[in-house]
């Protein structure tokens, strides 16, 4: 491991130097595992947005608007109070709907969250022949770092000395037990790559956000950042891509169906309103609010909010059952 990182034998002894590790971290990167972009608020409530029934409701509230504004003052069949009360009331449902959308999709978030809270702040190492603390984001490959009870391993590590070690590696491996650890090289079968033995295996490393659950002990970084293997899980997580269950898509394809209905039945009625109402005839503004006002009834509002509510009951449902769901919409 020494010779294949380009250093000197007594490197154990006496750790990289100070001018070597600023070389490496200028070379390697810092110790930090790269983060998805993040969604911004105005994207998140503009995905939340983009559907045709909530365009809908969005001309609806706008043409309300216009006919509360434009109503006059001393009008007596209370025209103004409606359009007023119908704004407010499209744009409560939309919010809500808004809100529960954001809400979900900031708990998907939580994952990458997560990983990146397992991480060493800081980390014990040997440079120049002496030992100090450094932040664990500038740990560099070559690093000999000490470990001790109860330490975040800072970096994937081939440990050179141990002392009655062991690490707890569950987020790795899925071991509930502790890890016991050596220095002794691990034998690679026949026909395997050394990286195509499982981590549970290779009790010679210690890995990234593991927990040194006993003993103690030494060893140098080999990988740092994105090319560790917790590194590896978050890049995974962040290269997830959001997909829709079955039953999102159909009620993408119902919004789809109820729009083209609801844009029939709306110039339908305005039609109507506008060329043979004997109260509206003529009147284009009234008769688009009336036709307006149809497509409101037809438009299920409550849709997306009687979805959710239904998901949380069947999750509710499969946790009486043992079973733990994360994502709402994977309940299916």
């Amino acid at each position: 491991t020494i010779s294949k990182l380009g250093l000197p034998e007594d490197l154990a002894k006496t750790g990289l130097s100070v001018d070597e590790a600023a070389s490496r971290l200028a070379k390697y990167g810092p110790n930090q595992m790269t983060e998805k972009e993040k969604v911004t608020i105005w994207q998140r409530i503009w995905h939340q947005i983009n559907n045709v029934l909530v365009y809908v409701l969005m001309t609806v509230a706008v043409v309300s608007l216009i006919q509360a504004v434009t109503t006059p003052e001393n009008d007596t069949t209370n025209q103004q109070f409606t359009a007023s009360f119908q704004v407010a009331l499209i744009v409560s449902v939309i919010t809500l709907n808004t809100w529960i959308g954001i809400y979900q999709e900031g708990n998907a978030e939580k994952a990458a969250d997560a990983l990146k809270n397992m991480l060493s702040t800081d980390a014990r190492v040997i440079r120049g022949g002496k030992e100090i603390m450094v932040p664990a984001g500038d740990i560099v490959p070559g690093d000999v770092c000490l470990l001790g009870l109860g330490d975040k391993v800072p970096s994937d590590l081939r440990l050179v000395s141990v002392s009655n070690m062991a690490t707890g590696e569950a987020a790795l491996t899925g071991e509930s037990v502790p890890i016991d650890k050596q220095t002794d090289a691990i034998p690679v079968p026949d026909g395997l790559d050394p990286e195509q033995v499982p981590l549970g295996d290779r009790k010679n490393m210690s890995y990234s956000a593991t927990l040194v659950a006993q003993g103690s002990g030494i060893g140098i970084a080999i990988a740092t950042g994105d090319f560790t293997q917790i590194g590896t899980i978050n890049r995974l997580v962040n290269q997830t891509e959001t997909i829709k269950t079955d039953v999102l898509k159909q009620i993408d394809m119902v919004s789809k169906y109820l729009f083209v209905c609801i844009c029939t039945m709306c110039l339908a009625t305005f039609l109507t309103a506008f060329f043979y109402s004997d109260t509206f005839k003529g009147k284009a503004l009234p008769s688009v609010n009336i036709a307006l006002v149809c497509a409101v009834a037809m438009v299920p509002e409550g849709l997306e909010a009687i979805v959710t509510l239904t998901y949380s009951y069947a999750v509710k449902v499969m946790a009486s059952q043992n079973a733990i769901v994360r994502a709402l919409p994977a309940v299916e």
